[in-house]
């Protein structure tokens, strides 16, 4: 697929099912002084995705290693190319009722299309 179809079908996605995020970088549990908040539009997908994204091992097809449980959030790298996000950040959803906010548990930066966080829930 050329690349700038590709980025094009991103962006087009992303004006559907993205949302608003505020990105929260912590170190050690405080705010990271080398990275300011941040935001960002991005997929958010909540809840149980049993079928989806689960473990090749368990013998469902999908990313392996990804959580089923909880959350994930899809950063199109493209448009926000600086962006660094690490285990242990927060992500508040600005556009849910209560600006629910999660954990990165972890990200995968693998794919040089998006960053993939999964998400815990912070409580």
């Amino acid at each position: 697929m050329d690349a700038d179809l590709r980025e094009e079908l991103m962006g087009e996605i992303d004006d559907v099912f993205g949302e608003a995020m505020r990105i929260l970088p912590l170190a050690d549990g405080r705010s990271d002084r080398d990275r300011e908040p941040v935001e960002i539009i991005a997929v958010l997908r909540t809840g149980d995705r049993r079928g989806q994204d689960i473990d090749a091992r368990a013998g469902s097809v999908g990313r392996p290693g990804l959580m089923t449980d909880g959350a994930s959030l899809r950063i199109n790298r493209a448009a926000s190319p600086d962006l660094v996000i690490r285990s242990g950040d927060k992500a508040v959803a600005l556009e849910r009722n209560g600006e629910p906010v999660f954990e990165v548990l972890s990200v995968d930066d693998r794919s040089h299309l998006r960053l993939i966080c999964a998400l815990g829930d912070c409580g």
